[in-house]
C-alpha cells in the first residue's frame, strides 16, 4: 500500500510540475508586462510634469518681464505677441532637461510645435484664472 501511494504521488507530481511551470511562466510574463507598462507610465508622467512646470514658469516669466510692460504702455501688438511666444518657447527649452526634450521629440514629433501649443494653452489658462483674493 505504501508503494502504491508513493507511485501515485510520483505520477501526480510528474503531471503537475509542467502544468504549474506553465502557469508560473504565464504569470511572470503578465507581471513583466505590467511592470513595463507602469515604468513607461511613470516615465511619461515624470516628463509631462517637467514640461508643465517648465511651460508654466516660462510663460509667467515672459509675462512679467516682457508682456506686462507692453500692456501697461498699450503697445502689446500682434507682432509683440509673436515675440512673447518665441521668448516663452525659448525659455521653456532652457528649463527642460535633455532627457525631456528627447522624450517629447520622440513622443510628439516636432518639439517646437508641441511647446508652442502648450505655451498657448498655458497663456489661456493664466488669463482665465482669477486671483484668490478677488
Amino acid at each position: 500500500m505504501k508503494e502504491f501511494v508513493l507511485e501515485l504521488l510520483q505520477a501526480v507530481a510528474t503531471a503537475a510540475v509542467p502544468i504549474c511551470a506553465a502557469y508560473l511562466v504565464q504569470f511572470l510574463r503578465r507581471k513583466s508586462k505590467q511592470i513595463g507598462a507602469q515604468t513607461d507610465s511613470l516615465t511619461t508622467k515624470k516628463m509631462l510634469d517637467e514640461v508643465t512646470v517648465a511651460v508654466t514658469t516660462a510663460v509667467t516669466y515672459v509675462s512679467q518681464t516682457y508682456v506686462d510692460e507692453l500692456k501697461k504702455n498699450g503697445t502689446f501688438t500682434r507682432e509683440n505677441q509673436k515675440v512673447a511666444m518665441n521668448l516663452a518657447v525659448d525659455q521653456t527649452k532652457k528649463l527642460l532637461t535633455a532627457e525631456a526634450k528627447s522624450f517629447l521629440s520622440k513622443t510628439y514629433g516636432r518639439l517646437n510645435d508641441y511647446l508652442v501649443s502648450r505655451a498657448e494653452a498655458e497663456v489661456r489658462r493664466q488669463k482665465m484664472d482669477t486671483p484668490l483674493w478677488v
